[in-house]
């Protein structure tokens, strides 16, 4: 849904949590351009518990060369939006993101871009678009 849009937010909501994950991108999606790092000072992720402002975690970048990571995916419905080097990635092996359990992912190994995580588990996770 984001390819070829320009100032988006990705907003996905973790199953049976009180969290929402998300990500704004003011460059447009592209992943017909073949993996590359994209470059902006203005991306940031976040994260939202419990309905609780003052738990918000908001992650801005820190090394703009690689704000965003464009796939090599010929099929937009496989490889979503891609926040530093997989800080926040999502992922459909199944269809167009909505069917899979098991789609988004926070790795913590590759926090390399943002300046800190925006969750305190590397564990792939469920979700609902909201």
């Amino acid at each position: 849904m984001c390819h070829g849009h320009v100032y988006t937010i990705v907003v996905a909501k973790v199953v049976g949590t009180d969290e929402i994950v998300g990500g704004y991108n003011p460059l447009a999606w592209n992943n017909s351009t073949g993996e590359v790092s994209m470059e902006t000072n203005d991306s940031f992720i976040f994260s939202l518990k419990n309905r609780n402002i003052q738990k918000l975690i908001l992650s801005r970048v820190t090394d703009s060369s690689s704000a965003l990571f464009y796939h090599n995916s010929n099929d937009q419905n496989i490889d979503g939006p891609c926040f530093g080097n997989y800080e926040f990635i999502m992922h459909s092996d199944v269809s167009n993101f909505t069917q899979d359990k098991l789609c988004c992912n926070h790795d913590p190994r590759y926090d390399t871009y943002y300046e800190k995580p925006i969750r305190t588990t590397d564990d792939f996770f469920f979700y609902c678009r909201l």
